[in-house]
């Protein structure tokens, strides 16, 4: 009796196994074992980009969240270097540079396997338009990262800019880990405007930008 329970036990965690191996597969955890840092751009005072009732900071951390759920669904572990309407600033002194550190220090403390930043962009003229990821020359990986995720938004979207390398920016050269910064349309643009704000738009959006960080891995 004791032989015959202990063969039962042992059949019941074979079984478990072996369901729990099949059930990984099926959900295709293709980032498991990655960590991503989402950087939603601007917060709290600083408003990014304005269009009359439009505000930069608050599409920013729509788009970093659902990029996150996606991401997460693929089975990365996700961070956020900030999950509501608020900056990192520590000091009301030099508040766009404070801020702008604690991110730094937040994502590079991580040692995560990648960053995104995401951002919206705005000219003084409408006519410019689209998406476009721009990556510092800190890191040579970062061309790369830029160029695999551009490059699969554009198999399934048409409103897509070449990448482009940007040294200029203050936090992305501070970063010591992989990533790109995501301006994920123009905000001063009327057709970019209404397109952003649609949801089905946006999962769009941030689904082709999760593929290319699948591709990015693979």
């Amino acid at each position: 009796m004791k032989q015959y329970k202990t063969l039962m036990m042992a059949l019941f965690l074979f079984s478990i196994l072996c369901f729990s191996r099949v059930n990984a597969m099926t959900h295709d955890y293709t980032l498991l074992g990655k960590t991503i840092y989402i950087d939603p751009g601007h917060g709290g005072p600083d408003s990014g980009a304005i269009s009359k009732n439009f505000y930069e900071k608050e599409m920013n951390l729509v788009l970093s969240k659902k990029l996150g759920k996606y991401l997460s669904e693929k089975g990365a572990l996700v961070y956020y270097t900030r999950d509501g309407d608020y900056d990192l600033a520590k000091s009301k002194n030099n508040r766009k540079r404070n801020d702008l550190y604690a991110r730094v220090k937040l994502i590079n403390n991580s040692k995560c396997d990648l960053y995104i930043s995401m951002h919206l962009n705005a000219s003084p003229s409408r006519k410019w338009n689209g998406i476009q990821i721009f990556y510092s020359n800190v890191l040579k990986e970062n061309k790369k990262v830029a160029e695999v995720i551009t490059n699969t938004m554009k198999e399934n979207m048409k409103n897509v800019r070449e990448y482009k390398k940007e040294n200029g920016y203050y936090m992305y050269s501070k970063l010591n880990v992989p990533g790109v910064l995501v301006e994920a349309g123009f905000v001063s643009n009327p057709n970019d405007n209404y397109k952003i704000r649609q949801e089905e738009y946006q999962d769009i959006l941030v689904k082709n930008i999760a593929k290319g960080v699948e591709v990015y891995f693979s």
